[in-house]
């Protein structure tokens, strides 16, 4: 997508709804009482690689089904503010009720379903390298609420509010550095949420770190991932690269390690990957079946052989 240009369509009816939606936003599954009476409205524009759109429509269902997630995708984490009106999200066993000014977090690597009577929402969809969490609360995500009236929550809200009011100014030279401090205020909030410390970065180095991130995650699988060989391939130093991560109250080894436990818990939990978990941990970067064993279970509090059993049962049970 363009970033630097504001897009904004009217749509009517629900197929040219779903077709707009893939093409901007993702591939769903949507349905409505009413098809032929269906009107929607979406303005979007993407900073930074964060993906923002105002979406007003009619009532109507949507989701994000296996199938859809199985064709793969940018991984991000979805923020939805509720702008007017009501709207509900779950994700696997977790369902938020979301009324104005309210706001939550849902994983699009994941199915999930949204319900939308007639109102406004924004969405968010943010690069999940940019969100610095612990394992622990990674897990925690699916369908999380963070209420618009308590806490931080309440200073976030009207924030986002503001931000689904004036899209347009975010293609102004402050575009970024609203969108970074809006990041920032989100992962305060979950870290609140969820009861542990909430991280802190300074900007300066923002860009080099995205790019390493990136890097990083487009090579969870390989074992000589080394902060050797991620400073070489950004010509930087070892030292600025364990610097940059300093900044975020971690190390290049421990986000590495986090990282590739989160996306291993997602192949255990996934029904349709019926991989040995031997060969999940293999697949980001744990050659030794041992060590990934005694990583998952330190992060989740079970083996993952236990973890996978107790989430495919869950999601037996919530299919009866």
């Amino acid at each position: 997508m363009d970033e630097q240009r504001l897009i904004e369509l009217e749509v009517r009816g629900v197929d040219e709804w779903r077709e707009t939606v893939t093409s901007l936003l993702l591939p769903l599954a949507i349905e409505t009482d009413d098809p032929d009476s269906f009107r929607a409205s979406i303005t979007t524009v993407t900073v930074s690689g964060v993906r923002i759109y105002r979406i007003s429509a009619t009532s109507h269902r949507s989701a994000r089904t296996e199938r859809l997630v199985a064709r793969g995708g940018d991984p991000f984490y979805a923020v939805v503010h509720q702008v007017a009106g009501s709207s509900r999200v779950a994700q696997y066993d977790h369902t938020a009720e979301l009324v104005r000014g309210d706001f939550a977090l849902y994983d699009t690597t994941s199915p999930y379903r949204r319900e939308f009577p007639e109102g406004t929402t924004m969405v968010m969809l943010i690069p999940q390298q940019l969100i610095n969490l612990p394992p622990r609360a990674f897990a925690q995500i699916a369908a999380l609420r963070i209420p618009g009236d308590q806490g931080i929550g309440a200073i976030a809200s009207p924030l986002l509010t503001g931000l689904a009011g004036n899209l347009g100014s975010l293609l102004g030279q402050g575009g970024r550095a609203v969108v970074q401090a809006v990041v920032d205020v989100i992962s305060a909030c979950v870290a609140e949420q969820l009861g542990i410390a909430a991280p802190t970065r300074s900007t300066t180095h923002l860009e080099l770190l995205m790019e390493v991130r990136e890097y990083i995650m487009s090579h969870l699988g390989d074992a000589g991932l080394t902060p050797q060989r991620i400073a070489q391939q950004h010509f930087v130093s070892v030292r600025t690269l364990h610097s940059l991560f300093k900044e975020q109250g971690t190390t290049v080894a421990t986000w590495i390690r986090e990282r590739r436990l989160e996306m291993a818990r997602r192949d255990l939990i996934d029904a349709m990957c019926t991989d040995p978990i031997r060969v999940i941990g293999e697949r980001w970067g744990f050659v030794d079946a041992t060590h990934f064993s005694n990583a998952f279970k330190l992060a989740y509090g079970a083996s993952p052989r236990q973890y996978r059993q107790a989430a495919l049962q869950a999601q037996a049970e919530a299919r009866v």
